[in-house]
């Protein structure tokens, strides 16, 4: 075996193969009760999934790089190899198929040399990933925003992703296939990053003629002791009345502990309240207690327990 290693690798060298693959992910399942009962999802706070990472040195600064993310969708994370969610005293090939399926996003590849990086296909929206900077939550299945990255995941789009100047980036991104009303997008945005301190601007719109334009403001700043988040957006749909909204949060950490809280409102008066706890065992294990109270059937009233493992 020792010798069949020296041999691959010493390949590896004369052929100057400088690819490499990784897989990355996460495992996670949570109890939850709100006001019609209490279940057991995977999904609460960003669900399990894994991501298959490629990239290549192309020498001369050039760089192919891609990923392809995988996440379970079923609400119940008891679920067999066959696809279909275990029943008590069954085997595998008599369940019922009531759950287990797998849906996959983030499908895309792309180059990066020293005018920046070009990723070609399912990728984030650069709204959604501006909005993370103002979200204590973090953007996942948790957030106290609400609003801000209607479009989340772009299909079929072209991200342009410039330099860092000093701290500063650009991003522009064009939905490629426009026969699909959802996948009418462009925007961009401009980043700021220094330190302690992070910022972003960014515009999107949607549809064709009158479009739906939404608009983001966020920032966050650690100060050490606590991490302040802010943001804000507008959204104008074909030319009528904007609508707006807030979201303020504060994290503070106490060893291996940390403390989120954080508040989102909008212009129809909707508004939730959301705090987190978690208690990280080591850099890749956490547990969580989360509570939220929202006004609407979309933010309501919730209460849960979960573990999170990354690895």
């Amino acid at each position: 075996m020792k010798k069949t290693l020296v041999a691959v690798a010493a390949l590896m060298v004369a052929t100057g193969a400088m690819a490499e693959a990784t897989i990355t992910g996460v495992m996670e399942a949570a109890v939850a009760k709100t006001s019609t009962g209490t279940s057991f999802g995977s999904g609460t706070n960003g669900g399990s999934e894994f991501t298959l990472g490629v990239s290549e040195d192309l020498g001369n600064g050039l760089k192919a790089f891609g990923q392809t993310t995988v996440i379970n969708t079923a609400s119940n994370p008891d679920v067999a190899y066959t696809g279909v969610a275990s029943t008590a005293g069954s085997s595998s090939a008599t369940n019922t198929a009531t759950g287990g399926t797998f849906g996959s996003y983030q499908n895309w590849i792309g180059l990066s040399g020293d005018f920046g990086s070009v990723k070609l296909g399912s990728q984030w929206s650069n709204t959604f990933l501006t909005s993370i900077t103002g979200d204590v939550m973090g953007r996942a299945a948790l957030t106290n925003q609400l609003f801000g990255g209607a479009q989340g995941q772009i299909a079929n789009s072209v991200n342009y992703t410039s330099p860092s100047m000093s701290g500063l980036t650009v991003n522009y991104q064009k939905a490629l296939d426009t026969t699909v009303a959802a996948e009418q997008y462009s925007s961009y945005s401009v980043g700021y990053s220094n330190g302690s301190f992070n910022a972003g601007f960014a515009s999107g719109s949607l549809g064709t003629g009158t479009k739906t334009r939404e608009n983001i403001l966020a920032a966050n700043y650690n100060f050490g002791i606590a991490t302040l988040y802010v943001g804000t957006r507008t959204t104008t749909a074909s030319n009528t009345a904007s609508t707006s909204g807030t979201s303020y949060g504060v994290s503070v950490p106490f060893g291996a502990t940390t403390v989120s809280v954080g508040m989102g409102n909008a212009s129809s008066n909707i508004s939730n309240y959301q705090a987190m706890l978690n208690y990280d065992f080591s850099k890749k294990t956490r547990v969580y207690i989360h509570t939220a109270n929202g006004t609407t059937a979309a933010n309501p009233v919730t209460s849960q327990v979960g573990i999170r493992h990354n690895f």
